[in-house]
């Protein structure tokens, strides 16, 4: 399994690895790094019929919005990532209530993700989170 980020990370996936894992990753940015490793498997002459394509996702799962993003605002201030904007966050860090975070998550699906491992981007009560992750958000996601 190969993560990161960057076209560096992505030739090495493509021609050496058996799968994908980025993280603070768009659904755009996961779509477009799946064109990009399919062709440098292509020209490669690699069969990668069996990768494996993964999501590192920091996410945030509560049963108020307001609270999940206000847990997740202060997760990547106190994780050293500094100030990100809420548009920022909200584009690489899903966070909400299931049903938000289920939408967001099918965006990844759709663009090309099969495994998700789940990192609760908070300090209090993780397990919650991975909780309504495995019980109310992960179910209602589908493969196109």
């Amino acid at each position: 399994m190969v993560s990161g980020r960057k076209g560096p990370a992505m030739r090495r996936a493509a021609r050496l690895g058996d799968g994908w894992m980025p993280y603070l990753y768009s659904a755009s940015a996961y779509a477009r790094s799946v064109d990009a490793i399919r062709a440098e498997a292509d020209d490669a002459g690699r069969d990668i019929t069996d990768f494996e394509w993964m999501l590192y996702c920091y996410c945030v799962v509560r049963p108020g919005a307001d609270q999940a993003r206000e847990d997740r605002a202060g997760f990547f201030r106190d994780a050293s990532y500094g100030e990100k904007h809420e548009e920022m966050l909200d584009r690489i860090a899903p966070a909400g209530t299931p049903e938000q975070v289920a939408t967001r998550l099918q965006e990844y699906v759709d663009a090309g993700v099969r495994h998700f491992v789940i990192s609760p981007a908070t300090r209090r009560d993780t397990f919650e989170v991975v909780r309504l992750a495995a019980e109310e958000v992960l179910p209602r996601l589908s493969v196109p």
